[in-house]
């Protein structure tokens, strides 16, 4: 039986019984994993008015609040599951990760933190304190974190990424490059990992590698357009003019980006050609809000060709 016969099969039980409080949790547990948000609410509705005291309704009332995107509500409803169950992990870290989505980072984090109180090797809750302790600009502390949800959960390539992240943070290279490595191992087609790899070693002004990382993001996420930006930035500036003029047009063909089109007339400048240079910087200014390069320095280098 698929979840759309079981559907209509609870909601005939339902109306043949509609003390059938059973069937009713069945189906509102079915109507969230469906995303029949409203049905499932009409029925936890009527379970509380029977129920009142239900954490685990109020607890389903939260996700679905959050699910329609009515966040005061879903705070309201995840309160009171955690007000009612206190020492429920799942119940906090729910209360925890809406905090942080409506920017309450303080109550964020005491939730979860009472999360771990009382699951104490909870992975996800660790990960997540990590992350807010990376916001509040805090790496030492959010290291320690990352650290405490990979030691509870080894195969989380999000954790080791993130850790990494922190360990550029702080200047600490070689321990960024293993966790992103890690990353690769846990999750070989992670393209991000493959463009913070190449922003290292193009840091370190190891071109060559920082090509073949570059590469290697773009075989992974063809839509990477900052991988393509420093990827032609790193072969024009090893005179690999061919290979980067024919990666850029390729990009432009479907991407109408003021850097692909300031790096293109670079190109052209190099080759002598000033009036396909003069109309490609004009571009550049058309796109600017794609034109991270100084647009002050664009728009002079333009209209001194004018």
């Amino acid at each position: 039986m698929n979840d759309i016969e079981r559907f209509e099969n609870l909601q005939t039980t339902i109306k043949l019984n509609p003390k059938n409080f059973q069937a009713r949790r069945e189906l509102i547990m079915l109507c969230l994993d469906l995303g029949f948000e409203q049905v499932a609410m009409a029925h936890i509705k009527y379970l509380l008015d029977i129920f009142p005291d239900d954490a685990n309704l109020y607890f389903n009332a939260g996700i679905c609040w959050e699910k329609l995107k009515n966040y005061e509500n879903a705070l309201i409803a995840y309160k009171k599951a955690v007000e009612l169950k206190p020492d429920e992990a799942d119940f906090l870290y729910n209360l925890a990760l809406l905090y942080e989505q409506v920017g309450d980072i303080d109550s964020a984090m005491e939730n979860f933190k009472k999360v771990i109180y009382y699951k104490n090797e909870d992975a996800n809750a660790f990960f997540s304190i990590g992350i807010l302790y990376s916001k509040k600009n805090e790496p030492k502390t959010a290291i320690k974190c990352f650290k405490k949800a990979i030691e509870y959960n080894y195969s989380d390539y999000f954790a080791h990424f993130y850790l990494a992240e922190e360990y550029k943070k702080l200047g600490e290279i070689d321990f960024a490059l293993s966790e992103y490595r890690k990353v690769l191992e846990l999750s070989p087609d992670y393209s991000w990992a493959y463009f913070n790899i190449a922003q290292i070693y193009y840091e370190l002004e190891r071109y060559d590698d920082a090509v073949i990382m570059l590469k290697k993001t773009v075989e992974k996420n063809p839509k990477d357009i900052e991988a393509y930006k420093l990827l032609c930035q790193i072969l024009i500036k090893q005179e690999k003019i061919d290979e980067a003029f024919e990666i850029l047009t390729d990009v432009a063909q479907n991407n109408e980006n003021g850097d692909i089109y300031y790096l293109m007339a670079r190109i052209f400048e190099l080759n002598g050609d000033e009036q396909s240079r003069h109309d490609c910087l004009e571009l550049a200014l058309t796109y600017k809000d794609s034109l991270t390069f100084p647009f002050e320095g664009v728009k002079g280098e333009f209209q001194s060709l004018k």
